[in-house]
């Protein structure tokens, strides 16, 4: 009897002392309004073919990272990527190009006169002091030029919480499609 009463006390104790693990899911913010093609389809030559975003390993799991010091990095448990990081990645490099009016059209196929895009992305973390960081190096490659590019991005949040991580690393990856574009327009002018 007292075998089945303290079993009885232990499991509600148990009961009592978990949580409800609340899983979060994470995505970056999409433009309100999309952009009209205001950028020249690819027979203009203005073509990108991106051939691959290759992620640091800890970038491959589901959870956003977080720097807390120069040697620690904790992957979330409960804030994971909503969808695949390089799918995500990918997506958003092809809005942000055509709405920076730059006339560059990412291409998933391979062509072998388009510009080749390769992105290393080692880093893109929060960090203990409030800023979303984005570190790797971009390759673009075309018939007659080729570039190699590192990059660091610290993009400040504007609040705390993974809501503003996100939005920050979105802005970062903005910057860089940004940077890409510029970089492909100077590549572009030279030929």
């Amino acid at each position: 009897m007292r075998t089945v009463l303290y079993g009885g006390c232990l499991l509600l104790l148990m009961a009592c002392s978990q949580h409800a693990v609340h899983t979060q899911y994470y995505q970056f913010p999409y433009p309100e309004t999309l952009p009209e093609h205001s950028a020249p389809q690819s027979s203009s030559g203005r073509t990108l073919v991106l051939q691959s975003i290759q992620l640091a390993p800890f970038l491959q799991q589901r959870g956003i990272a977080f720097q807390h010091s120069a040697t620690e990095l904790t992957v979330a448990r409960q804030h994971l990527w909503a969808d695949d990081l390089a799918t995500q990645l990918s997506r958003h490099l092809a809005l942000n190009l055509d709405a920076s009016g730059s006339g560059w059209q990412l291409q998933p196929q391979t062509n072998k006169t388009a510009m080749q895009l390769h992105i290393r992305l080692d880093r893109m973390v929060g960090t203990a002091d409030g800023y979303a960081l984005l570190s790797g190096e971009y390759r673009l490659s075309g018939p007659q030029h080729s570039a190699r590019q590192p990059f660091l991005i610290r993009q400040p949040l504007a609040n705390d919480g993974y809501p503003a991580l996100v939005e920050a690393m979105a802005l970062g990856w903005q910057q860089l499609s940004q940077d890409i574009a510029g970089l492909l327009t100077t590549m572009a002018e030279a030929e």
